[in-house]
């Protein structure tokens, strides 16, 4: 369910799809998205002063407070993606996933014993900026790294058929 909050409501785990201002007018690079910083909170207060919440996506206004960060590896987080409605894996392979390194990242192999830890292709800095040079990331070796997963991209965002373009165009 979709509903308009005070931005002085909004917290950790909720699931942001609209604002009072026009997308273009506000530094975002996403047009709806899970709260999972105070940072984010931070910026949307400088520019909102409403947001609307989808409350079937993330936590309503009446839950509990998060404190710290989102388990992401929680079943609520899970359901929360929506590739995995189109799959019987949380992460497809082709699925554009935003890491907690803020950065963007394709999944290029599914991990059948760890379904939260696919093999991915970084393929923006955090800034969400091209990079020249990807690089493979294995979500499931723990000696390699602790990035996790924290949100697929929804196919409406802007930014999503221009990934999609670039990795077709680096298959051929």
């Amino acid at each position: 369910m979709v509903k308009k909050i005070n931005i002085n409501q909004l917290r950790k785990g909720m699931f942001v799809c609209g604002t009072d201002r026009k997308w273009l007018d506000t530094p975002f690079f996403r047009t709806k998205f899970l709260i999972s910083s105070d940072k984010q909170i931070n910026t949307l207060k400088e520019y909102c002063q409403t947001v609307s919440i989808d409350t079937g996506k993330g936590i309503d206004v009446d839950k509990p407070a998060e404190t710290d960060i989102i388990d992401f590896g929680s079943p609520a987080a899970a359901e929360m993606r929506s590739c995995a409605e189109e799959s019987d894996s949380a992460y497809p392979v082709n699925c554009i996933v935003e890491l907690q390194t803020d950065e963007l990242a394709v999944v290029v192999q599914e991990n059948s014993q760890s379904p939260l830890q696919p093999l991915v292709k970084v393929i923006t800095n955090p800034q969400k900026q091209l990079l020249f040079h990807e690089r493979l990331l294995d979500l499931a070796d723990e000696r390699q790294n602790q990035t996790k997963i924290i949100r697929v991209l929804a196919s409406d965002e802007p930014i999503v058929e221009l990934l999609k373009m670039f990795v077709e165009l680096e298959r051929t």
